[in-house]
């Protein structure tokens, strides 16, 4: 499980970028807000899986009804010793689902603008701004590791940030700034994303949910905060390059209409469903049964192979070696915070 969620999370980014480059009508697909909605349907389809599994329960108890606690997962079983409570209210979960959409759709965006190994290596600035916000809202104590992991991420976010900048200023194309921009979108996104984990830990900590539920039901919550907010988009017109899409904020008729003119771009979108529900799916199972070693990585490892993927099919355009510096930060602070890497001196083991 753990090597596919390297696989589809490697993957949901590469198909990002490769419909972000997909032409149809002569233009690039570029339609943030409305791959938004494309990702939050593939969340919400994981409820076809919670639904094959309670029905397989179902059948298994109503032939066997006096086995039927044996037949529960082994963590309804614990949480029913454990009398944690099961059965919260689903409303709660549109609160994390609505930092998720807003930090899905800055993310999107920044997707149109920064080569995809720059997106990827950016968003380990989650890194440091989750451990301040369970300091601040959870009350969570960091130790002298989880600081210098901490620093280490920084410069490494940094340096990644710094090169793509000089790069994007020597280029001769004509899209000068967008890096920047699309830099500081991705950075901004991860405060939503830290705060996804906050909320999720504070108003959930006390439930043991099925994991394929909270998947579904908060991809059921994006996708209707979407469904909500692509039309009045549709509505305001936008003149701006960079964060306007035809002639509007986003203009979801015109995507439609993409799609029909080539049909590759509505292979990727399901290409784009079928690997974030596959990716949840195997992180659900990895999180039950891998250490945070583990996932740490894991998420190295999927920096590291979107970047030769991205290369291998020419989303990059140039090879930035000078990036290789701060990639190596980037993976050195993750393996020290998540202790895969164990410093015996400074009180830092």
């Amino acid at each position: 499980m753990m090597v596919s969620m390297l696989i589809f999370g490697s993957a949901n980014t590469i198909i990002q970028s490769l419909q972000n480059q997909a032409e149809g009508d002569k233009n690039y697909f570029t339609h943030p807000y409305f791959q938004t909605a494309i990702m939050f349907t593939g969340e919400f389809s994981v409820f076809l899986a919670y639904g094959v599994k309670k029905w397989k329960l179902a059948r298994d108890v109503a032939k066997n009804p006096d086995q039927a606690n044996m037949l529960l997962s082994p963590g309804t079983q614990q949480a029913s010793e454990k009398k944690l409570k099961m059965n919260p209210n689903p409303l709660l979960l549109a609160i994390p689902a609505a930092f998720d959409c807003t930090a899905s759709t800055l993310m999107f965006i920044a997707l149109t603008m920064v080569p995809p190994s720059v997106y990827q290596m950016m968003r380990g600035f989650i890194n440091v701004v989750t451990p301040f916000m369970t300091i601040f809202f959870l009350k969570k104590k960091q130790y002298a590791h989880h600081w210098l992991g901490v620093i280490s991420i920084v410069l490494g976010v940094a340096g990644v940030g710094v090169v793509a900048l000089f790069e994007d200023s020597d280029s001769d194309s004509d899209s000068g700034g967008s890096i920047g921009l699309g830099i500081i979108l991705i950075l901004v996104a991860q405060f939503f994303a830290g705060g996804l984990f906050v909320v999720e830990e504070y108003l959930l900590g006390d439930y043991y949910l099925d994991p394929l539920k909270v998947v579904g039901l908060e991809g059921m919550f994006g996708l209707s905060y979407c469904l909500v907010m692509l039309p009045i988009m549709q509505a305001v017109r936008c003149d701006g390059d960079k964060l306007c899409q035809f002639g509007y904020v986003e203009n979801s008729s015109y995507a439609f209409y993409q799609m029909a003119d080539n049909g590759i771009i509505i292979l990727l979108s399901f290409g784009i469903m079928l690997s974030i529900a596959a990716y949840n799916v195997s992180g659900i199972t990895t999180t039950k049964v891998a250490s945070a070693a583990q996932r740490a990585t894991i998420d190295t490892s999927r920096t590291l192979t979107v970047w030769l993927v991205s290369l291998a099919l020419g989303l990059e355009k140039d090879f930035y070696w000078q990036s290789i510096f701060g990639f190596i930060f980037l993976v050195f602070g993750t393996l020290v915070y998540n202790e895969v890497v164990v410093l015996p001196f400074c009180g830092l083991d």
